[in-house]
């Protein structure tokens, strides 16, 4: 039975929404700014304090403006990038938890970045919801991996998880006993019981049965020795 959590993104998509709403009301504010600027200058009959209010409205509304609309694009990148690669996949025998880390540019070219933490079943010992729940805690033993999204392929076999890259199951990461993550999957109390609801059908599984070699009846039976009489008498007849 397979189990897979898709990341909640639900609070980058409130945040690029305040941004665009924000970068709305700024844009909106230039035009009633102008005009105030405008009015009053135009006539205060002042050249100088009017050209002085008009540059300042001119220079820093936009720039009001331009700096939030980055932040709602800047969250609408993070929300498709989290709904690409931030994910929970709960096998038979082990759990994958992957995490969009940024992008990085390796010689001129620019890489996503994940974070993923692989758990065993066989060396899983609980996952539990923090206490203010906004987080979750998982303990057991944990391989840690941190590289570019195309090297972190997997594929599933017999249940359990086994990386493209042969190489990754032999090193190449770290160890953890304590993993805590934030909330990325919404209410942390779904993926902790699913974790551990897996460890119990794990623990359920029937063990492997130990091979006894059983020698074939054919070479079992040893041939019985043949004596011999020691003098021979041939004849020869025509």
């Amino acid at each position: 039975m397979r189990s897979y959590f898709h990341c909640s993104t639900s609070r980058f998509g409130r945040r690029a929404s305040v941004m665009t709403i924000l970068a709305g009301s700024v844009a909106a504010e230039t035009s009633l700014i102008a005009f105030i600027v405008f009015w009053f200058g135009f006539f205060a009959g002042e050249t100088g304090a009017f050209t002085a209010m008009l540059i300042t409205a001119a220079a820093a509304v936009p720039a009001g403006m331009a700096v939030c609309l980055l932040a709602a694009l800047r969250a609408r990148k993070k929300t498709a990038m989290h709904s690409r690669c931030t994910y929970a996949d709960i096998q038979l025998k082990a759990a994958v938890i992957s995490r969009y880390a940024g992008q990085v540019t390796v010689y001129g070219k620019k890489n996503v970045w994940r974070d993923l933490w692989y758990i065993p079943f066989q060396q899983f010992v609980s996952a539990e919801p923090s206490r203010n729940g906004k987080s979750f805690i998982i303990r057991g033993k944990i391989r840690v991996y941190g590289m570019a999204s195309d090297s972190l392929g997997y594929h599933v076999k017999n249940g359990d998880i086994e990386f493209d890259r042969w190489w990754l199951a032999h090193g190449c990461y770290t160890e953890l006993d304590r993993l805590e993550l934030p909330a990325l999957f919404g209410d942390p109390k779904r993926i902790c019981a699913s974790l551990n609801e897996a460890k119990k059908r794990f623990d359920e599984l029937p063990k492997p049965k130990k091979h006894v070699f059983r020698e074939a009846d054919r070479i079992r039976r040893r041939p019985k020795p043949r004596s011999l009489p020691d003098d021979f008498t041939y004849r020869w007849r025509k």
